[in-house]
């Protein structure tokens, strides 16, 4: 295992991982801010032409096939073209990219140059930005486009939470023929954990300590207990 990572590490240089990803960012001229973090870094396109052109706030999270684009060589077929009184020019194409705080890019999101992202912003996956986007929403499409608030989406969330969780837990007996663990949800455990049943490093805690907003996390528990008394009682409601 250790030689087989070694390897890997070997194999892929600065794009082994999300920190040493982040570190070469840092070292071209790119603006990183803190827990930031670049899911699949051999599988993520950062603009490496004019990175000082690039600023990534705090809590951004970048999922798989992102491209982060400050330049484009449209200029090549201006440059090319015939019989027009500018063939042989190079005109150049450069923008800035920023990307504000408490941002998350869905896979294969491509952003183009001369975009803001403004803080607290979900792109969904496949988008093509190409136009700024505003605070506290969510942008989709190609090209992207503002789907609805931050609120809007809480709402949405929320309200399907019970049903998506209950589609794992049925989903997971049906392809293993046992009983889903609590582990299995643990993007959902807030619908049956209370905060006295967590402890220190498990697979919860860890979830609750994302965002550097432990401590809201544990707050949040505490003036909204769970829905169900216990994770006995809601594998019965998703089995009844």
């Amino acid at each position: 295992m250790l030689l087989k990572e070694a390897a890997k590490k070997i194999f892929r240089g600065y794009r082994y991982s999300s920190e040493t990803y982040i570190q070469y960012l840092r070292k071209i001229g790119v603006s990183v801010g803190d827990d930031v973090i670049i899911y699949v870094p051999s599988k993520t396109l950062i603009d490496e032409i004019y990175p000082w052109m690039i600023t990534i706030g705090d809590h951004v999270k970048i999922s798989e096939g992102t491209k982060i684009l400050t330049h484009d060589y449209s200029w090549s077929v201006l440059k090319s073209a015939p019989d027009r009184d500018w063939s042989g020019r190079i005109l150049g194409a450069a923008g800035r990219v920023t990307i504000g705080n408490d941002v998350f890019i869905g896979m294969d999101c491509i952003i183009c140059r001369g975009v803001t992202i403004q803080d607290h912003v979900i792109i969904g996956a496949g988008s093509v930005v190409t136009k700024d986007c505003e605070r506290n929403s969510v942008y989709a499409g190609v090209p992207a486009k503002r789907i609805m608030s931050l609120d809007e989406y809480y709402a949405k969330r929320e309200a399907l939470q019970l049903k998506e969780a209950k589609e794992l837990a049925i989903g997971y007996q049906e392809r293993f023929g046992t009983l889903p663990p609590r582990e299995v949800f643990h993007e959902f455990f807030m619908l049956f954990e209370p905060i006295d049943n967590i402890q220190p490093g498990s697979v919860f805690d860890v979830k609750m300590s994302q965002m550097c907003n432990y401590e809201q996390s544990r707050q949040y528990l505490r003036e909204h207990p769970p829905r169900f008394q216990s994770f006995e009682e809601f594998l019965n409601y998703c089995f009844e």
